[in-house]
């Protein structure tokens, strides 16, 4: 568990921003093709969720970005988990009925899609290439 998901499992919105910021910028000062793109994902995600907390669409749909750009096969459990959480935070009261959170959940509901129709019809992903 990373200390941005505990912070989350507090709902210390602050804490787990920070804590998600700091992976990130270790992840960012390593090499690109030495990023672990699931970890990365992951902490995009808590961002995400740091920044739903304080009921900031805009931080949501910013740190969820490069989510969503990473391929249907490489999108695991626990990403999906990640984004699951936030697409019930958009469904809270508070948020259902602004248009940014609709669309946001309606990106969040086809990432999954693709991700669980790949693991249905595809082969795993080969994690190193010869």
């Amino acid at each position: 568990m990373s200390n941005a998901t505990t912070y989350l499992l507090l709902r210390d919105a602050d804490g787990a921003e920070e804590a998600a910021e700091q992976a990130l910028q270790l992840l960012d000062a390593k090499p690109e093709n030495q990023r672990p793109l699931l970890i990365s994902t992951q902490t995009y995600v808590d961002l995400a969720r740091a920044r739903l907390l304080r009921g900031e669409l805009d931080g949501v749909q910013a740190a969820l970005e490069p989510a969503f750009s990473v391929p249907a096969e490489w999108r695991g459990a626990g990403t999906l988990e990640r984004m699951a959480a936030v697409r019930a935070g958009l469904a809270h009261a508070a948020l259902r009925a602004a248009a940014e959170a609709i669309e946001l959940g309606e990106r969040i509901e086809e990432f999954t899609a693709a991700a669980s129709a790949q693991r249905l019809t595809g082969t795993p992903p080969v994690a190193i290439e010869p």
